[in-house]
């Protein structure tokens, strides 16, 4: 089954901010599209950001930087320190840059952590809306590869 068009939609109002919206396109998921395939279509959107973030003409960023980027995210909300174990979200990218390995931990607090991450990553990026909508076809392709 292919990554849906209201999948999308829910992970472009998450990235929006617009958390009403987010919230209520979640609810209408069933509960297969929202525990498989957007958590696929999350964990793509995230590798993808990740990548863009931290590759840079082939150079992959240092552990300083991947562990200032977690910092600053942090700094930035007082919901983010709250929700933020620093050394899990450093580990998790720092293993999908292929620096390190993931410290154990549970499949909710990793995609948590993931959608955080992520929405800072996109933050920092300011997207227009077509370079959104570009951003999360390439998640979406990437997402359905993933599940193949």
């Amino acid at each position: 089954m292919p990554i849906t068009d209201e999948q999308v939609a829910v992970l472009r109002a998450q990235l929006r901010g617009n958390r009403e919206e987010h919230l209520r396109l979640l609810d209408q998921l069933d509960s297969d599209e929202a525990n498989v395939f957007y958590t696929a279509l999350v964990g793509a959107a995230f590798i993808e950001a990740a990548q863009y973030h931290f590759i840079k003409n082939g150079e992959v960023a240092s552990t300083t930087q991947i562990i200032d980027f977690v910092a600053q995210m942090r700094e930035k909300s007082d919901d983010s320190s709250d929700l933020i174990n620093p050394q899990l979200a450093e580990s998790m990218l720092l293993d999908l840059l292929g620096k390190g390995t993931m410290i154990d931990s549970d499949a909710d607090t990793k995609f948590g952590h993931q959608i955080v991450m992520l929405s800072a990553m996109v933050g920092e990026r300011q997207f227009t809306p077509a370079e959104l909508d570009a951003f999360l076809q390439s998640a979406r392709s990437l997402a359905e590869e993933l599940l193949k």
